[in-house]
């Protein structure tokens, strides 16, 4: 079945017009996407949540005059460019892996030169689109199509400077000074710090083993108390392998939010830089273990995008986690209203993604890898994530006081959230203050530091300041070498006795 899909989308390459040629050629990925006339709804129009910035935001004077899908015929006297030929570099020269994510030392070469068809150098050197350069933005359209085929017709991508970049840009979109922001009880500090600096407020909501829990959404939306502002309309959630929990939203889950959602008008931030770390629920050795293609695409949750039937999901994804974080590029999904919108904001604030590293996309994703090798890659870094997760998870077994410390088997993602039952724990009282709970969370975490091991503070990512009960501390198995994990977590288990 994904071979065939695959094959569909090639095929509509050969027969599609060819790419917008230029300098910052204006794209979409209408130029890319499947064509389905009248057969999908369209989305919802969303101005009237749209902030007091974005109603006043425009698209850049200047990048407005340029727009043309011709710019080849165009003698420029309008655009504060530099002439091409006086940058001082000609070509790139990359050496990548094959699509495998094992121990291979088998590199295959990669080159980029001015002048080049397929991508000229010069191009990606000098100022870009907002949404990307056609190259890239193709490839892009068509995973996002092959992987979450959204139900309504008018769905754009658009790159991205990363997604704390497009997070921030997002929360401008819709919220003023002095709104509240729904999040899980637990989220990525990164984001909490983003929402504070724009004068927002943060509403945690509960979580349990399957994530944000629907019924807690909905009685803190229903019982909303309009003296505290207005009543929230943008949820900010992190489904697969939640940071800092390691909690994946199921499908019968995201349904309810969903639903939740439609119910109370809210919009939908869906960030999901762990989608594609698929770890499973086996913690047994597994090393001969090799899942295919087709197995490990069934595996993926299904998202949000895949349920939106109304354009009220932005979905934010990114190279940081699968590929590398200092690319700075991801991309985002949302109906073309809104894709409009980030890219006015885009223009007058980031510009565009960094020219470099779209051609190392490029040259990975579209001329190397494709589609399949792509995948394949996703595939197998899933299995050595996994090796990781399942030699943490050994070492917790045997050196955390299984009396004090309970956790859940992330499924998907790069974390562990360890809980303390603090009641069982030698310095603390039965009935502890919040201040006794940070100053057992200070000790230990400074303890494990000066044993050489350094963890992340569960209080960190609260969203809720007020804890009633225990301490929790965030584990990665991704960023330490893998020999190095069993020492690790023993040293850490030494803090906690």
């Amino acid at each position: 079945m994904l071979h065939q899909k695959i094959s569909a989308l090639e095929k509509r390459r050969l027969q599609s017009q060819p790419l917008p040629t230029g300098i910052a050629p204006y794209t979409s990925s209408s130029f890319f996407k499947t064509q389905s006339p009248n057969s999908k709804p369209k989305a919802k129009r969303w101005d009237h949540r749209f902030s007091l910035d974005t109603q006043k935001q425009n698209a850049s004077i200047l990048k407005a005059a340029a727009r043309t899908e011709d710019t080849t015929r165009i003698i420029t006297l309008g655009t504060g460019r530099p002439a091409s030929e006086l940058y001082p570099w000609s070509s790139m020269i990359m050496r990548g892996k094959e699509g495998s994510c094992g121990r291979s030392e088998k590199n295959l070469p990669m080159s980029c030169s001015a002048g080049e068809s397929a991508y000229d150098l010069s191009l990606a050197l000098n100022y870009g689109y907002a949404a990307g350069s056609p190259q890239i933005l193709r490839f892009i359209t068509e995973h996002v199509e092959l992987i979450h085929e959204p139900p309504y017709d008018d769905w754009e991508c658009s790159l991205t400077c990363g997604t704390t970049s497009a997070i921030d840009a997002a929360l401008r979109m819709f919220c003023n000074r002095g709104d509240w922001v729904l999040v899980e009880e637990y989220t990525y500090s990164g984001t909490i710090a983003a929402v504070k600096a724009q004068g927002l407020n943060v509403l945690g909501v509960k979580m349990d083993a399957r994530g944000l829990v629907p019924e807690d959404l909905d009685v803190k939306l229903r019982a909303w108390n309009p003296s505290k502002g207005k009543k929230p309309f943008v949820l900010y959630t992190i489904p697969s392998g939640q940071n800092p929990t390691g909690t994946t939203q199921d499908t019968e889950r995201r349904k309810a939010i969903y639903e939740v959602a439609e119910k109370h008008d809210i919009y939908i931030i869906e960030d999901d830089p762990y989608y594609f770390l698929q770890l499973g629920d086996n913690t047994r050795d597994d090393s001969s273990i090799k899942t295919s293609i087709d197995e490990y695409v069934e595996s993926l949750p299904v998202s949000y995008l895949s349920l939106d039937v109304s354009g009220r999901v932005m979905r934010l994804e990114t190279t940081s986690k699968i590929l590398a974080p200092g690319l700075r590029c991801g991309w985002m999904t949302a109906s073309s209203q809104i894709v409009d919108k980030f890219l006015a904001h885009t223009e007058n604030s980031t510009c565009f993604p960094s020219g470099p590293s779209q051609v190392m996309l490029y040259k990975l994703l579209d001329e190397t890898w494709g589609h399949e090798g792509f995948l394949k890659w996703l595939g197998q870094l899933s299995f050595q994530y996994r090796t990781r997760r399942n030699i943490l998870l050994d070492a917790c077994q045997r050196f955390l006081p299984s009396d004090i410390c309970t956790w859940t088997v992330p499924s998907e993602g790069m974390f562990l959230w360890i809980n303390l039952d603090l009641r069982q724990h030698p310095e603390a009282r039965l009935k502890c203050s919040p201040h006794d709970y940070s100053a057992i969370e200070d000790r230990i975490f400074a303890d494990a530091k000066q044993k050489g091991v350094l963890v992340s503070k569960g209080s960190w990512f609260a969203a809720n300041k007020h804890r009633p009960y225990g301490v929790s501390f965030r584990l990665t198995f991704a960023a330490a070498a893998q020999d190095d994990l069993d020492e690790a977590i023993e040293r850490f288990g030494e803090t906690l006795q």
